[in-house]
């Protein structure tokens, strides 16, 4: 079979989907091979069982080495990282072998410190160029990284040191704020001295290039922050002073396949975020092959991240851009303030990419409805823009379509290193649909009613991925058991043989598919199921709402669930929704429900309708940018709900709760 099929070059998508469909095995040891860098070559592609499989067994290797070191003869003097903040007219570089040199410093300064293989290094920083130097230390001498999310709650920091009990803590003083900073120390000592864990080591990086030491005078001189004045971290580190003097350490571990790289999160909108073991033979394989192919990176591309380096996506594409020998800007800034930063970064680094959320955009929507000011910039430079975490409604789309650049909506999850769908640049986009199959996995549609595979087009089913895991998946769950017994109860349970998504989709004629919908988040009308994104992009249609979520909630009749549309209102109409506020709502309502039109492909209630709709002043988000629907729904309720983990605006809560009884009493 192996002599049937082999890794396209240059990539054909159709040749490598079905090698991967006929040869899972032997698609996976050609890519080991062909893009990791083994110290050891592996004695094995594949052992174990399909629940518990094991990639590269045998081999050693090291992560740094694949995506720093061997970059060192070719592009050792080119710039691997941009690093820019706009809103402080802050910009930084480095090169590829000037990173190097400040990893092999940093690796020996963990070394020094005691950190050895196997401990867990927790990371809290925002996009700078130093979170990269901690992230590839940690991976060259074997301790496994958790880099979190910059959340500014000292209640969630220190749940988050407890579950994963870190021997050190690697952390800033501070951080931006739109057009003004953050001060972490005192969130940072708050969280310490709240856990129940005896931290060995803080270091703490001074940003003094970013806001020198008149500024934090003046900062911390302003009435509402002389309270932080004074307080000190016992015991912190200072970054600059323990990296002097430092013999560098140019080796690097040599590590078996399965050893940890890192412990990331689920996005935690259900309330409690898991974490999950990246193994290191495995995440190669992704980074190499993935990243070139399936993203479409190229060794002369300069890409442009938005995304908080707290996200899984964040660090894979910080991973994969040095992997394939690219440069990246990283930016720093406030992903929720309107700004046409991007358009600015564009012009100045000619970037080929920006790698995002669906947020920007929206924003840049709402105030350049025509996308006229991108004309007013040099963007030919750009050919796509890949936008993850949610599914993009239809009004995003078109709006990119004005700025005139390829947009892809990807697929994926934190469960997944990889993209579960890809619309690979070498077919067409299509409205809505998160696009094809990715290589190197067997992706299903299962039936709800019989659990057996979906051979037709247009029938909704629920998302799975035919065992074994492969390399672009999670294998393990952070303090699972030996069997593995949380990953089979919340993940291959349900559908004996197959990995569960939780998502709920259909594909079309030509095998193109959509996602819906998340499982708990579909709607029961009593006559039928209502996908959420139905509404939503319906709503997002209306030209009084700049965003929305819908929830299903319990109605009178027991027997079926109401439709909450949550939305936050356009500017230009908040004053007449202020005026008479019931009113506002009443004709809204109508229109929206007005102006659903039930695609025959979408087998719902044809009397569905929004039974309720709530003006908020913003979304309970993700780190991700995922909407946290069911927070909102137990809100309506009055039910008692959990904080998620991941949740970026938790100061919010109480104007959530006092948006929802002002609708009430209406």
């Amino acid at each position: 079979m192996a002599d049937k099929f082999q890794l396209s070059e240059p990539f054909n998508y159709f040749m490598d989907k079905e090698f991967s469909n006929n040869d899972l095995i032997s698609f996976w040891d050609e890519i080991g091979k062909k893009y990791i860098k083994w110290d050891k070559m592996y004695t094995k592609v594949y052992s174990g069982n399909e629940k518990k499989p094991q990639w590269y067994n045998g081999g050693l290797v090291n992560l740094c080495n694949n995506v720093l070191d061997k970059n060192l003869k070719e592009n050792g003097n080119k710039i691997a990282f941009y690093h820019d903040c706009p809103s402080k007219n802050y910009s930084n570089k480095v090169t590829y072998f000037e990173l190097w040199e400040k990893v092999c410093v940093f690796s020996r300064v963990l070394k020094n410190l005691n950190i050895k293989k196997g401990d867990v290094v927790m990371i809290l920083m925002p996009n700078q160029i130093e979170t990269i130097v901690a992230m590839l230390s940690c991976v060259r001498i074997g301790a496994i990284y958790c880099t979190c999310p910059l959340i500014l709650n000292s209640k969630m920091i220190a749940d988050k040191i407890e579950y994963i009990k870190p021997k050190l803590i690697i952390s800033t003083n501070y951080a931006v704020s739109g057009s003004d900073y953050n001060y972490l120390i005192p969130v940072l000592n708050d969280a310490i001295l709240l856990s129940n864990l005896k931290i060995e080591n803080i270091i703490i990086y001074d940003r003094i290039d970013f806001i020198n030491k008149e500024k934090q005078e003046s900062f911390l001189d302003r009435p509402q922050n002389k309270k932080f004045k004074g307080i000190q971290i016992e015991n912190a580190l200072d970054w600059d002073e323990i990296c002097k003097n430092v013999e560098p350490l140019v080796e690097y571990e040599l590590l078996e396949s399965s050893s940890p790289v890192c412990i990331t999160f689920s996005s935690g909108t259900t309330g409690v975020s898991k974490g999950f073991i990246t193994e290191t033979g495995s995440f190669i394989a992704h980074l190499g092959y993935s990243y070139k192919n399936n993203y479409g990176f190229r060794e002369d591309d300069i890409l442009l991240t938005t995304i908080g380096l707290g996200w899984a996506f964040g660090q894979n594409t910080i991973f994969g851009s040095l992997i394939h020998g690219c440069s990246l800007v990283l930016y720093e800034g406030n992903m929720g303030m309107v700004s046409f930063d991007y358009y600015k970064l564009i012009e100045k680094y000619k970037v080929s990419m920006i790698l995002s959320t669906s947020l920007p955009f929206r924003l840049l929507q709402n105030i350049d409805p025509e996308a006229e000011v991108s004309k007013q910039y040099n963007l030919s430079s750009l050919r796509v823009i890949v936008l993850g975490g949610e599914i993009l409604d239809s009004s995003i789309l078109k709006y990119i379509e004005k700025i005139g650049v390829r947009v892809i909506d990807i697929y994926g999850q934190s469960e997944c290193i990889i993209l579960l769908t890809t619309p690979s640049l070498q077919l067409p986009s299509r409205p809505k649909s998160a696009g094809v199959p990715t290589s190197g996995l067997n992706l299903y549609i299962l039936s709800l009613e019989d659990k057996q595979p979906i051979t037709k087009p247009f029938q909704f089913g629920e998302i799975v991925v035919k065992l074994p895991l492969t390399p672009f998946h999670i294998q393990e769950l952070l303090y699972d058991d030996e069997d593995r017994t949380l990953l089979n109860e919340k993940y291959l349970k349900k559908y004996p043989g197959y990995f569960n998504t939780g998502d709920l989709g259909y594909f079309d004629n030509d095998g193109y598919y959509y996602v819906v919908s998340r499982a708990d988040d579909v709607i029961n009308s009593g006559n039928g199921l209502i996908y959420n994104s139905f509404f939503e992009d319906a709503i997002q249609h209306n030209e009084k709402v700049f965003d929305n979520v819908v929830v299903p909630v319990t109605s009178d009749d027991p027997s079926k669930q109401d439709a909450v549309a949550f939305i936050i209102l356009n500017d230009k109409f908040k004053n007449e929704y202020d005026e008479n506020p019931k009113q506002f709502l009443n004709t809204l309502k109508n229109e929206i429900n007005n102006s659903i039109v039930f695609d025959s492909v979408i087998t719902v209630e044809k009397n569905a309708s929004i039974k309720h709709v709530v003006v908020l002043f913003d979304i309970p988000k993700s780190v991700s940018n995922k909407k946290i629907r069911p927070l909102l729904a137990k809100m309506f309720e009055e039910k008692e709900y959990a904080i998620p983990s991941s949740m970026m605006n938790t100061h919010l809560l109480p104007q959530y709760e006092n948006q929802i009884k002002f609708y009430k009493s209406l």
